[in-house]
């Protein structure tokens, strides 16, 4: 399950912002919705079914999408490595 480092902060605006490195990035609405899902704890599925009910979207092209998102904020080093909390 990806996880957002717990201190990456990020605004309702889509403010994203690192204190570890100093960096700020901007998510648009669709972006930082699924941030937020996955902050919340939402694994994979919890956040297909979400944005399927709001957006047109099938699941393979959202799977495609959001494993690639999930592989910009991992180049980011936004998320934590894997299998540490």
């Amino acid at each position: 399950m990806v996880k957002i480092k717990k201190n990456i902060a990020i605004s309702d605006s889509g403010f994203v912002f690192d204190p570890g490195s100093g960096d700020s990035y901007s998510l648009n609405p669709s972006g930082l919705e699924i941030v937020q899902l996955i902050k919340s704890g939402k694994d994979f599925k919890e956040i297909l079914e979400t944005v399927s009910e709001k957006y047109e979207v099938d699941s393979d092209s959202f799977e495609r999408y959001f494993y690639d998102f999930v592989a910009t904020l991992d180049q980011l080093h936004l998320t934590e490595p894997d299998g540490k909390d």
